[in-house]
């Protein structure tokens, strides 16, 4: 890319060559600044005025799918650094997406903005704070080194079209012995003051890792594995069991990590 983030040009065709092509989709996360990249340009090299309409029209249709799925769903595909501080990545809450401007053209004041580039690499991507009051103390931080997951981009946004509106993709044909290794997994990681699990706490698990699995699925080795377990809470609950559950998802999803 160039000083104002656009993709280097070749003068002799006249055409953006793309810096991001299929193979760096072998990663488990790629960045959000390469994501919006390939659903502009598919590794494809185009002219700049057509780089520049697709990277918008990118950028708006990765925060509207990313704003209509389901919270659990969303939040297990995105994570990032928050902003103006030293800290690991974390999921980042689906709610933001809805509130995330992409460009001037639909900027009406939106908290926060979304940018393709990174100050520490160009090919993650930020989504900034933007106070709208002007006191920057009430907003909450927006998020830096902005990772999404490489197989929710080719399911929506595949090799073989250049379509930037995401289709309904083909839903992928799980194995059992799959979500079945996943719950095994999941029981064996849960702490035993978290044990058991509910049914809920097993389908979100389940759904950060394999968001494919079917639920039937998942609830037929639920009781196959957890036999004398019941389908929701039991008595009282620790009040942070829920943000527990969400960091256990997290060490699940680092665990499958190839990277």
């Amino acid at each position: 890319m160039n000083q104002n983030g656009v993709p280097s040009e070749s003068s002799a065709e006249d055409a953006v060559q793309p810096p991001v092509t299929r193979d760096d989709l072998k990663k488990f996360w790629i960045g959000l600044g390469a994501a919006i990249e390939w659903i502009a340009m598919r590794g494809q090299p185009m002219s700049v005025k057509l780089y520049l309409a697709r990277e918008d029209e990118a950028g708006e249709a990765l925060v509207a799918k990313l704003a209509d799925l389901p919270s659990e769903i969303a939040e297990s595909l995105v994570r990032g650094a928050i902003e103006d501080k030293d800290s690991p990545l974390v999921a980042i809450p689906a709610g933001i997406w809805r509130q995330t401007a992409t460009s001037d053209a639909n900027d009406i004041g939106q908290p926060y903005r979304l940018v393709g580039t990174d100050d520490d690499n160009e090919l993650e991507g930020a989504i900034y704070s933007v106070p709208v009051t002007g006191d920057r103390d009430a907003q909450a931080p927006g998020y830096r080194r902005v990772q999404i997951r490489t197989d929710f981009i080719l399911d929506n946004w595949p090799e073989y079209t250049t379509d930037i509106e995401p289709s309904s993709p083909i839903r992928r044909v799980v194995a059992q012995a799959e979500v079945r290794r996943m719950i095994e997994k999941i029981v064996a990681m849960t702490p035993e003051d978290l044990a058991p699990l509910t049914q809920r706490e097993i389908f979100e698990l389940v759904g950060r890792c394999i968001s494919d699995a079917p639920r039937d699925m998942v609830r037929q080795f639920y009781r196959e594995i957890m036999p004398n377990s019941k389908p929701g809470p039991r008595g009282g609950r620790n009040p942070d069991r829920k943000l527990r559950i969400q960091e256990l998802g997290e060490k699940l999803i680092a665990a499958q990590l190839p990277n």
